[in-house]
């Protein structure tokens, strides 16, 4: 039977965003850069939402945060991919979705409390091992 190779950095291009995200890194834990413009933002672990889905596994971070008005995360699909044997990476589509939060200081908002803007992604996904360097002790 052929042994399963998953994908752990995946590399995903829309209009104006770059997304870089690993689902381990060096320290363990995943990392993410996201560059929008002149605006990149780094996340690691628990800045990182991970949900496991029907349609793939939704990937959310924060990428704004306005006081009393609420805060904007932006979210991506990654679909399950199986490396082939020797296959040094795979390409696939799939979907960004900017979400606004609204929120006041006065309580909840009146009406629609979130607004979407989708955004089309092209990906590569890779294996990618990292190696953590041995010591010897005297």
């Amino acid at each position: 039977m052929a042994q399963k190779i998953v994908p752990d950095q995946y590399d995903l291009l829309g209009q104006g965003v770059v997304i870089s995200y690993s689902t381990s890194s060096i320290a363990g834990k995943p990392q993410m850069t996201f560059k929008k413009g002149r605006q990149t933002l780094n996340f690691s672990g628990d800045e990182i939402n991970s949900l496991d889905t029907q349609i793939g596994t939704l990937i959310t971070v924060t990428i704004a945060k306005t006081v009393d008005k609420g805060f904007t995360t932006f979210s991506f699909l990654l679909p399950a991919i199986d490396l082939a044997a020797g296959a040094a990476k795979q390409s696939f589509k799939s979907i960004g979705l900017t979400t606004i939060h609204k929120t006041t200081i006065a309580g909840p908002v009146t009406g629609a409390q979130e607004t979407y803007k989708s955004l089309p992604l092209s990906g590569i996904a890779r294996q990618v091992l990292f190696l953590a360097q041995k010591t010897t002790g005297a």
